[in-house]
């Protein structure tokens, strides 16, 4: 059986080649002395050839397309791990340093969060499926530059400090999405840059986070405010990731 990129491609399918097989035909026809039924062969038969010979590139793109995003699946799950195994060591130690009974709800939202990251890899795992789908689907720059400037103006009308924070992450994310598209990624890498991105903000937060837990216990000083602050982008960040794995295209890079 023939391989998928040795087959017979059909002309019609390509209109790249359609349109330079119509303009050989009508230059041939007339500037030339064929006559009508050998150009039309002639421009058929290059229609043919250039059909195939895009056809070729474009599957050798895709074959490169493939092991980027295998390789980005397996990245993204050792960065998990990295990630989980620091979030073990630090619920460890949060539980070792704490003493008074005032910082029991501290505790129990940095245990929370750290057992969300335990489970950071099993749940990129799970959703293999979705980061290997959508192969070839190109990002649309037009679409994103609509929702990027539609974006941009929700951002610049928020009274609400709160929801500010969330539309400036918006903006953010849009804008690296069409930084994406712009460089020709297809659907399947600009989801590993976005899953990659949230990965590195998580680790920036976790050491934030470890400071806090540093500082604050054993402390009869400790604020919940300061533990608070130090997870609630970890939080975010996770939110997101799960966006992202859920949605597969409601989060961006």
């Amino acid at each position: 059986m023939a391989s998928p990129s040795s087959a017979l491609v059909n002309p019609l399918d390509d209109p790249g080649a359609v349109a330079v097989a119509g303009l050989l035909l009508v230059i041939l026809n007339r500037l030339t002395a064929l006559g009508l039924p050998l150009s039309a062969l002639i421009a058929v038969m290059i229609g043919l050839g250039l059909a195939q010979l895009r056809s070729r590139r474009r599957g050798r793109g895709e074959r490169l397309r493939d092991s980027r995003v295998a390789a980005g699946i397996e990245a993204a799950l050792q960065r998990a791990s990295q990630l989980a195994l620091q979030a073990e060591r630090l619920s460890a130690e949060a539980v070792a340093r704490f003493q008074d009974t005032s910082h029991l709800e501290p505790l129990a939202v940095v245990q929370l969060c750290c057992e969300r990251l335990r489970g950071l890899p099993e749940r990129i795992a799970q959703r293999r499926p979705l980061l290997e789908s959508g192969g070839g689907i190109l990002l649309s720059v037009d679409d994103l530059q609509r929702r990027l400037d539609r974006a941009r103006e929700e951002l610049r009308l928020e009274a609400s400090a709160t929801l500010k924070g969330e539309r400036q992450r918006l903006v953010d994310q849009l804008q690296r999405n069409l930084d994406a598209a712009r460089s020709g990624m297809d659907a399947r890498e600009a989801r590993l840059l976005a899953l990659s991105t949230r990965l590195e903000q998580i680790d920036g937060g976790l050491r934030h986070l470890q400071q806090q837990v540093d500082a604050q216990w054993p402390s009869s000083k400790a604020t919940d405010a300061a533990v608070a602050g130090a997870i609630a982008p970890l939080d975010a960040a996770l939110e997101q990731i799960d966006r992202l794995l859920d949605a597969g295209k409601d989060a961006g890079p």
